[in-house]
């Protein structure tokens, strides 16, 4: 099977390596809305106990609320409603009868969660209330779909948050991205931190946080949000709370999601011309052992083969025994290049006879023999190497992403080709962003949250004044 070239075809890449790995089966009858198929669907799961784990520990409660939002609850947030109006799914009849109020398909969960946070928050002491929702969100946005990069349907974990004061609500924005960073640390993802302009602030909030990862094309991709939201909608309904001074007051929210587009960018950030590769961390499985015999040998070999998987998955391992009939070896090495597992192990009558197993990293193709006392031992360190290679091979993929355009025909220049983002002075004004997407398509994606950056010259668009260092990119 031979692949697209990643670097010059991204996309034509992209597509045949998620249907190739079986990572999604796009051929559902509404656009948009694919089948994640049983692999796919277990690395969203490893993606799901890292970060599930995270939350619990930082104190939020998983919940689950209705995927039906009425029309009036969404008006209530004036903003947000009209933020979100274009992309919404209304749900008008029932049968043959049609329903007194229109219905929404979960776009977000603010409103619904909202309505429900108003009549659980009474005192002080009900406060902080951390609370996240794992499910599937419906979005039927207008801009052409492509499986898990931009879906009409997808999951997501999505947590919200109330507090007594704004200085709370700062501290949980960034216990957020400390959870979020973990997950993209296990993942091996290379990112910056970016506060949205004002102009592109989610729907409601005071201002918004997004994790943008470049990818091979030049094209980069939002894994991840985080919004102070204030007290906008606490206000809209009435979310009120008796203080210590026993005086009511609206709490102060903030929520933050991460969806399945995180495979996506796992997916375009480490792979390669074979295929898929998995960061070990996140790996459904890490290791995949091939036995490889003659028909007279089957039986020593899978004896073998079976002792070994024990002997791994007793180490804590994530271990698989592709012992299938009908497929060469050949064949099973093909396919586990492709699906990206991390350590493939090869088990044969010499290596029986010599006590000794083969291990080929994936990243590297590189093979090592080791004893068969010390495999645990020789693959644990095997992916803790595979992991950090990724991690040092994304920070440089981000590294070169990023340019420094002297001029403004120089930024256009740059963004008509190899794209990546532009790191420019700007005056702030949403005219000149404007004029940035007309000339070249390209966004600016906000500031640097984690680092102060002050400006050094002149807005690079208009020539005016610069109030802030901005980075401008293509996005998916």
């Amino acid at each position: 099977m031979k692949l697209p070239d990643k670097e010059k075809e991204f996309l034509q890449w992209y597509t045949a390596i998620i249907e190739y790995a079986n990572i999604v089966d796009k051929r559902s009858p509404v656009k948009g809305s694919n089948v994640i198929m049983p692999y796919g669907y277990s690395i969203w799961e490893s993606i799901v106990a890292k970060l599930d784990g995270e939350l619990k520990a930082t104190g939020h409660k998983n919940a689950y609320f209705p995927l039906f939002i009425p029309e009036d609850y969404l008006m209530k947030e004036a903003e947000h409603f009209e933020g979100f109006i274009p992309e919404v799914a209304w749900v008008t009849r029932a049968g043959d009868r049609e329903l007194d109020r229109k219905l929404a398909l979960r776009p977000t969960s603010e409103t619904i969660m909202y309505e429900m946070f108003r009549l659980w928050i009474r005192s002080h002491s009900d406060l902080p209330l951390k609370i996240n929702q794992w499910c599937n969100i419906i979005r039927f946005d207008t801009k052409e779909t492509k499986p898990l990069l931009r879906d009409r349907e997808f999951l997501w974990s999505e947590g919200h948050t109330c507090h007594a004061t704004a200085g709370e609500a700062e501290e949980q924005v960034k216990e957020s991205m400390k959870l979020y960073e973990a997950v993209y640390k296990e993942s091996c993802m290379s990112f910056l931190i970016l506060r949205r302009p004002k102009f592109d602030t989610f729907a409601g909030a005071v201002y918004s946080i997004a994790y943008d990862c470049p990818l091979p094309d030049g094209r980069t991709l939002q894994i991840g949000t985080t919004h102070n939201l204030g007290q906008g909608f606490s206000k809209a309904f009435n979310i009120t709370f008796q203080d210590k001074d026993k005086k009511n007051k609206n709490v102060h929210q903030t929520c933050y999601g991460l969806s399945t587009r995180l495979i996506a960018a796992i997916v375009g950030m480490h792979g390669d011309e074979k295929g898929l590769i998995i960061p070990p961390y996140i790996a459904p499985i890490q290791v995949v052992i091939v036995p490889i015999y003659r028909k007279e040998q089957r039986e020593e070999v899978n004896k073998a083969s079976e002792k070994m998987l024990k002997k791994l998955l007793k180490a804590g391992l994530k271990v698989e025994l592709d012992k299938r009939e009908g497929y060469t070896p050949g064949w099973k090495f093909n396919e586990w290049e492709v699906r990206g597992v991390p350590i493939r192990l090869e088990l044969g009558p010499r290596d029986i006879e010599n006590e000794q197993v083969v291990l080929v990293r994936r990243d590297t193709g590189e093979k090592l023999s080791v004893p068969m006392k010390d495999t645990a031992k020789s693959a644990e360190k095997i992916l803790d190497e595979i992991q950090d290679f990724l991690q040092k091979r994304a920070d440089k993929l981000l590294e070169d992403s990023i340019s420094h355009p002297k001029d403004y025909q120089e930024l256009i220049d740059i963004q008509k080709t190899k794209r990546g983002f532009s790191r420019v002075n700007w005056c702030g004004d949403e005219a000149c962003a404007e004029k940035v997407k007309d000339d070249t398509g390209a966004d600016v994606r906000g500031t640097r949250e984690d680092i102060k950056e002050k400006p050094d010259g002149d807005c690079i668009i208009c020539g005016t004044k610069a109030k802030e260092v901005v980075y401008i990119a293509s996005a998916y």
